[in-house]
């Protein structure tokens, strides 16, 4: 049942308002002005009903010391008085009453009043319990788009990183925008790296995110939570635990950041395999097209070699006949034979130009693909085009919270 304070010093009005509102409400009466606030203050009524006129003072003057205070701005206030001029009425409205009553009156009268201004008052508060609660909404749906503004921006980062710890930065970044501290822990296949907003990570850190890699995706401890995922897991070291609006929206915000991360890692690895091994393949290709070089100059040597040591055999030839004693058919069947075997050598030998051809062709292919290589390897390591830029809302991380 409401509560009201009724301040009247007529015993007779004290009786007929009890009447009249007697089951309707929890009635308290007071005489006196400063009885009454006493009465006010220690009450909180639903309703106040106040004569004008009391032994010790005016009611406008107690209205208005109420509407002062915050825990009455907004108690309604009936006036009760006898006088009926409109003077009065300006008076009471001036000093925050709600409705003005005048004696002698009706009960019905009484009760429509009281309850006409519960009624409203009752509105009132609906309506502005309303607008705090659209107002909280506007305000996390602001908060909300700013913080999605936040991940959007770390997505668009990550194309221009390139290795592990500008990764960790951007990350500690965007946490820093959010007031967060957190240590990271990236797990690529041949290293684990850990990383820590406040500067190098405590070896008991270090050993409980190690162990906690292995429970469930939130762990929650305190005013901490581990946020874990395959490659990836965030340690966030003041998570607001007393803003439970903000807690979620947190839980929220944070895990897209580390699902983006994690891929990240992914490639990152990739990336440095793929490193590693176009490089050890560029290494390959030089060692074979420097064999192949080798292997095209024996062949050049070999077939200079063959050319002139055939050309001196004819030659000596030509010249040793005369000296053989052979008749003209015996000399001329021998040089023709001899002759005949020489131009099939000679035609073995350029054969091997060929083959010099086509080791050069080779050589060059080898060549245009290593060059190729070695482009790829720079681009990969470069990122030509892409530069990092400041991370949002980058601030000062302030003072060190320490976590164990």
């Amino acid at each position: 049942m409401k509560k009201a304070v009724i301040v009247e010093d007529d015993a007779i009005s004290q009786k007929f308002i009890s009447r009249a509102l007697e089951g309707i409400l929890e009635l308290h009466f007071a005489e006196k002005g400063r009885e009454g606030e006493a009465l006010i203050d220690d009450i909180q009524p639903d309703i106040i009903l106040l004569d004008v006129e009391l032994p010790d003072g005016s009611g406008y003057d107690i209205c208005h010391e109420l509407r002062q205070r915050s825990e009455h701005l907004f108690t309604p206030i009936v006036f009760i008085s006898g006088k009926t001029h409109l003077e009065e009425r300006i008076k009471g409205y001036s000093a925050g009453g709600d409705d003005y009553i005048t004696k002698p009156f009706e009960c019905s009268e009484l009760v429509a009043k009281v309850k006409a201004v519960l009624r409203q008052h009752s509105h009132k508060q609906s309506l502005m319990s309303q607008y705090k609660e659209a107002q909280t909404t506007a305000i996390e749906s602001m908060t909300g788009a700013s913080e999605l503004g936040l991940i959007v921006q770390f997505f668009e980062k990550t194309y221009a990183i390139n290795n592990y710890d500008q990764l960790a930065h951007a990350i500690f970044e965007l946490l820093a925008s959010l007031e967060l501290k957190a240590s990271l822990i990236f797990e690529a296949a041949k290293e684990t790296y850990f990383f820590c907003s406040d500067g190098e990570l405590k070896p008991m850190e270090r050993e409980i995110m190690e162990r906690l890699r292995h429970e469930d995706r939130f762990y929650d401890f305190g005013h901490r939570t581990q946020i874990n995922y395959p490659v990836v897991s965030c340690l966030v070291k003041n998570m607001p635990i007393n803003d439970r609006s903000r807690y979620g929206r947190m839980k929220d915000v944070i895990p897209p950041i580390l699902a983006c991360a994690n891929q990240k890692v992914l490639q990152l690895e990739m990336e440095l395999l793929l490193q590693d091994h176009t490089m050890k393949f560029t290494e390959s290709f030089k060692n074979i097209r420097n064999t192949l070089d080798e292997l095209a100059g024996q062949m050049r040597e070999g077939q200079q070699d063959g050319s002139s040591l055939l050309n001196d055999l004819l030659l000596s030839l030509e010249e040793a006949m005369p000296t053989l004693g052979l008749d003209d058919d015996q000399e001329k069947y021998l040089m023709e034979s001899i002759e005949y075997r020489v131009n099939e050598a000679m035609s073995k030998v350029q054969n091997y130009e060929a083959i010099q051809v086509t080791f050069d062709s080779l050589i060059r292919l080898l060549q245009h693909l290593v060059d190729e290589q070695e482009q790829l390897v720079d681009r990969l390591v470069s990122k030509e085009g892409l530069e990092i830029e400041n991370g949002p809302g980058e601030k000062d991380s302030g003072s060190d919270v320490e976590l164990f």
